[in-house]
């Protein structure tokens, strides 16, 4: 089975060993030095590469089957970023009936979280639904607690229901609850998240009306302003990438956005 029909059938697919554990270990301490960079990672010094890596950008080619992928700068440094980790999806349409995003099995647009520390036997990694991106109710498919290993890259589809913190029963290692259950857990019972936690959040897709529409959405989006102001991508890098076959977006013209329908209250995990 293909990358693509794994994650076409699933709404998620965990990617082994991507990363050597050497590999791993440099990428957080960059992470832990550079927790302050506001922008997205093609415009950190430190973690850049990760964008420009080539095992990354192939599996998204191959979840994806295209030679050619978009990227709006909708990517992320996550250090012990503190959340209650409810079920949500990412995804535009969301909350409008009968989205198309919910029905078509090609739907383009992808996260991959690269999680710097194990979550096999840790909280506050990936929790999701199996199948999710087929139903617009968050209310719909298996949970499952991601088991990412150092190392592992996961990857799921916006339109997949996820929480970004999962909590792990200690006495229930292998069961995963909702988070709104887990939640309401004594922390002594739960498995103790690896500190500091840190994660690399990136999103690419294809060029279509997806990424349009998300792009689009993301000018309502006060955490995504702010990002997108601190994002210096320098030419340099922006020509890598299209080396790589990625189209930048970098055109945000911040001063033509309509404050007044900008959401100052939504919090990005």
């Amino acid at each position: 089975m293909t990358l693509k029909e794994q994650i076409d059938r699933d709404g998620y697919i965990l990617i082994k060993n991507v990363f050597s554990p050497e590999e791993v270990e440099v990428l957080r301490q960059k992470g832990i030095e550079d927790q302050n960079h506001e922008g997205d990672l093609l415009s950190s010094d430190k973690l850049h590469s990760v964008l420009m890596d080539e095992r990354i950008l192939n599996i998204f080619k191959e979840c994806l089957d295209s030679e050619k992928l978009y990227y709006f700068a909708d990517s992320n440094l996550s250090v012990n970023r503190p959340g209650k980790g409810g079920f949500h999806k990412d995804s535009t349409n969301r909350h409008k009936k009968d989205s198309k995003e919910f029905t078509d099995i090609n739907y383009s647009l992808l996260r991959a979280g690269i999680y710097l520390q194990d979550h096999a036997n840790s909280s506050r990694g990936l929790c999701l639904r199996k199948g999710s991106h087929l139903h617009q109710s968050c209310g719909v498919g298996k949970i499952i607690n991601v088991k990412s290993e150092i190392g592992d890259v996961v990857i799921w589809k916006l339109s997949t229901t996820h929480s970004a913190n999962a909590q792990v029963i200690s006495m229930f290692p292998n069961t995963s609850f909702h988070p709104l259950i887990a939640r309401f857990v004594p922390d002594f019972l739960k498995q103790e998240a690896a500190s500091p936690r840190v994660v690399l959040f990136m999103c690419f897709g294809l060029k279509d009306d997806y990424a349009m529409e998300y792009r689009e959405y993301l000018k309502t989006r006060q955490y995504a302003l702010d990002r997108w102001v601190k994002s210096k991508l320098s030419q340099e890098r922006i020509a890598k990438m299209n080396a790589l076959g990625v189209e930048i977006y970098d055109d945000f013209n911040i001063d033509e956005i309509d404050q007044s329908k900008v959401n100052v209250l939504y919090k990005q995990l």
